[in-house]
């Protein structure tokens, strides 16, 4: 009895490192995933000051689209899990980060800076220590500690807004500076995770069963399609695919306020931009916090409706809102933050699910597979809307792909399985 009391002491220490050790991480994760959508004016500025405006715009879509397909390895970091532990892709993942900020830092022209965002889209968003925290959560405890941990990594986001008043002004942008988050904490951190974290259980037991071990990596790869899931993992890939379409403004939001001009004059200042994007960082905690209450409580698809159906509302608010002469700002604000609010709610339910519907030995190849065809979306959005902004701009581009949302709703609520309660150990 004082043995199985010690050890369960033990299993609640370690698991409390664990999460902390997650949210540095998801710090990480989130500041490399917005850091270079803030800066794109700075960067237009520095690197493409010859081009006109649609042009440059035009430009930044199409490096974003390239971009986008070193979003297509996440696959394999994912799929590597599967083969190589959660433990090893986790490190590889964060100093693979790391290192592509220190290349962005020395960058001296457009291309070698998007190479090196080309590299660090290989590795941020990988959802490896979703995987994580959800192989070792009790089963009615894993939509909260995911969100926890999502919720402590709006930190990330949050010194991004405070490097940003740093380094980012109407006169004179310093962007690089940006890229000093990422390396300081990233490299320390791969030697922490090294010496505190364990393989997680559930993929302990899985080795030991010798379950994929004879498995080539096409048979990997049509293992996910041979799961009691199937169906609705599929219907989850159409789902993925659409939202990848969508988002194009994301990560071109700060392009486009930027070209807002009335007489000449910006509506919304460097500052403003950056005081939305703090107020923003907030706002999404309501959708960590909605996802982190509510998923266990009426499941994960109630919120997926939600989220689909507020995105493209929200991104009319500030698209037309941006040009009111007084009141942009407010309008923008409240516009962009139910943006977000939307897609990291989505988001957040989309990784849940995925992870519900699939077995231990293929959850990383199929968490992978996932990210493969939202990059496919997103990259075919950026090519065929490179084209539209020379002709139509970047708002009235933004408009036509967030309509994909609306197609989300009757797709998930008539063909979408419900994961709520799932236990991962019996998902076969």
């Amino acid at each position: 009895m004082v043995e199985s009391s010690k050890d369960k002491g033990s299993d609640n220490s370690y698991f409390k490192r664990l999460i902390v050790v997650l949210m540095l991480v998801q710090m990480l994760d989130s500041f490399s995933t917005v850091f270079p959508g803030a800066i794109q004016s700075a960067i237009a500025s520095d690197f493409l000051a010859g081009f006109t405006t649609n042009q440059q715009d035009s430009i930044i879509a199409f490096g974003t689209a390239i971009v986008s397909i070193g979003m297509c390895f996440l696959f394999f970091s994912q799929y590597l899990s599967d083969r190589l532990g959660r433990k090893r892709m986790l490190i590889i993942t964060v100093f693979g980060m790391s290192f592509a900020a220190v290349g962005m830092f020395f960058s001296t022209s457009y291309i070698m800076y998007m190479i090196f965002v080309f590299i660090l889209s290989f590795f941020f968003s990988s959802d490896i220590w979703l995987i994580y925290v959800n192989e070792e959560a009790k089963t009615n405890k894993r939509a909260l500690y995911s969100n926890i941990i999502l919720m402590a990594g709006l930190l990330g986001p949050i010194f991004m807004v405070i490097l940003r008043v740093i380094f980012i002004s109407d006169i004179d942008p310093f962007w690089q500076g940006m890229t000093f988050f990422p390396i300081v904490l990233g490299f320390p951190l791969c030697v922490i995770i090294y010496f505190t974290l364990k393989e997680t259980k559930k993929y302990q037991e899985m080795k030991e069963s010798g379950i994929n071990e004879s498995r080539s990596f096409k048979e990997d790869l049509t293992a996910i399609f041979k799961t009691e899931n199937r169906k609705p993992y599929i219907i989850l890939l159409v789902i993925v695919f659409f939202r990848g379409m969508s988002g194009m403004y994301i990560g071109l939001f700060e392009k486009y306020i930027d070209n807002v001009r009335i007489g000449g004059e910006r509506t919304i200042s460097q500052d403003g931009v950056t005081i939305i994007f703090l107020m923003t960082i907030f706002a999404v905690f309501i959708a960590y916090a909605i996802n982190g209450f509510l998923a266990d409580k009426i499941g994960r698809k109630p919120l997926l409706y939600l989220w689909s159906f507020l995105s493209p509302i929200s991104v009319i608010i500030w698209v037309f809102g941006a040009y009111h002469p007084s009141s942009a700002f407010l309008i923008v604000l409240v516009g962009y933050a139910m943006s977000h609010i939307s897609f990291w709610g989505a988001t957040g339910v989309i990784r849940l699910t995925t992870i519900e519907l699939l077995p231990t030995d293929r959850r990383g190849t199929g968490v992978g597979f996932r990210s493969l065809i939202g990059s496919f979306g997103a990259i075919i959005a950026l090519f065929l809307g490179s084209a539209v902004i020379l002709v139509l701009g970047l708002g009235t581009t933004f408009l036509i792909f967030v309509m994909g949302n609306f197609i989300i709703i009757p797709i998930a609520y008539f063909f979408l399985k419900e994961t709520k309660g799932v236990e991962l150990g019996e998902v076969k």
